[in-house]
């Protein structure tokens, strides 16, 4: 079945009117009548809200969608984690590396070169080598970060760790991105418009879009790298 037609399925069957869907984000009913008609898509931050809404998975709500490809959906809906458990007392293997955690500091005014500060209070995370391999990146230009806030909910919550991937600073539509806003890191999708909007979505439904003109993002929004992997208790 397609994408419009379980959600239709799934939503009548559980008695939800399409305003009921819609005000899960305060939108429109019209939009959800389009994403029934299969006219259009919602956009991926709202998939894993609107499929625990219609007590379902993401992937049995996408589909043929979601057997065919997952390309078109932001990398964290079809993240699959490069962290490993290993005990203290097994042999180090050449295949291991650890990553630890940093804190970041951004230099005052425009400095756009951030600080990184070891956190020694928290064990670091291990990787196989070869998932970096596979996944085309260098481990000496990965962070890992602690998250704060709640506005990447339900995916990310306050406390969990990801791994920023510094050499991926060109957006790419819908991926998630590790940013400097100001003085302040901050987790979002991103993408931008042709007229250079750069527009910063949450996973939470509760925080709206942010829209930032190309000469404000110039000034005061940096790229530090795309997050590639997380990590924490989620919420539990």
């Amino acid at each position: 079945m397609k994408f419009s037609q379980i959600l239709r399925s799934r939503r009548k069957a559980l008695g939800l009117t399409q305003q009921d869907i819609a005000d899960l984000w305060g939108i429109s009913p019209v939009n959800v009548s389009g994403w029934e008609s299969n006219k259009t898509m919602p956009e991926a931050a709202k998939l894993p809200l609107l499929a625990k809404r219609l007590e379902i998975s993401v992937s049995e709500l996408m589909g043929e969608a979601a057997a065919a490809s997952t390309d078109k959906w932001p990398e964290p809906l079809a993240h699959k984690s490069g962290v490993i458990a290993f005990h203290p007392d097994d042999p180090k293997s050449s295949d291991i590396v650890y990553v630890p955690e940093s804190r970041i500091e951004f230099s005052a005014g425009n400095g756009r070169t951030p600080v990184y500060e070891l956190n020694e209070e928290q064990e670091p995370a291990a990787y196989r080598l070869s998932w970096f391999q596979k996944e085309r990146m260098n481990p000496d230009r990965v962070r890992r970060f602690r998250v704060s806030g709640d506005s990447m909910e339900p995916y990310l919550y306050a406390s969990d760790t990801i791994l920023v991937n510094t050499d991926e600073t060109n957006i790419v539509e819908g991926k998630l991105y590790a940013i400097r806003y100001d003085d302040e890191l901050r987790v979002k999708f991103l993408s931008r418009r042709l007229d250079g909007t750069l527009v910063l979505r949450s996973m939470n439904p509760l925080y709206k879009d942010e829209e930032v003109a190309p000469a404000l993002a110039e000034e005061h929004i940096s790229v530090i790298g795309r997050v590639r992997d997380r990590a924490g208790r989620g919420g539990l």
